[in-house]
């Protein structure tokens, strides 16, 4: 997404695109998956570039999550992580053993969704889910599937 058309999502909703938005979408992008607290900290040690307080990362990271251009993934059972949307349609799987954190393709979780919506009529929105669980490493019985 350029600049011309963060502005006009935003302008869309009756914001304005600020530096410091653009700059923490940038970090976002850049980040993949990060904390408020991790953007903070990388837009802080950007050479040449001024830091961005941590209140403005928060309420940055607020606006775009309501435009839609950036979501929120529970991967940490105490933070959320935030990443650009256009990142999105993906599984995290998350390891509470060692906290490796992979992904896999959200269509993994189809046949789940189905059944979830059949049973229930709650329609789960597959597309940046985190699953917690044991990597291959740290399951009894080691690497096999």
């Amino acid at each position: 997404m350029t600049d011309t058309e963060l502005g006009r999502a935003l302008h869309a909703r009756g914001l304005r695109l600020t530096p410091q938005r653009r700059r923490v979408l940038e970090a976002v992008r850049a980040l993949g998956h990060a904390s408020a607290e991790q953007v903070a900290e990388h837009l802080g040690h950007r050479g040449g570039s001024a830091a961005v307080d941590p209140s403005t990362v928060y309420r940055a990271l607020a606006v775009l999550e309501d435009v839609g251009l950036v979501g929120r993934t529970q991967l940490d059972r105490r933070v959320p992580s935030f990443h650009a949307v256009e990142h999105g349609g993906h599984l995290h799987l998350v390891c509470d053993a060692c906290g490796e954190v992979s992904e896999a393709p959200s269509a993994t979780a189809s046949a789940m969704a189905a059944d979830v919506l059949t049973r229930t009529g709650f329609a789960v929105d597959v597309q940046h889910l985190a699953l917690r669980g044991r990597c291959a490493r740290c399951r009894p019985g080691g690497g096999e599937p």
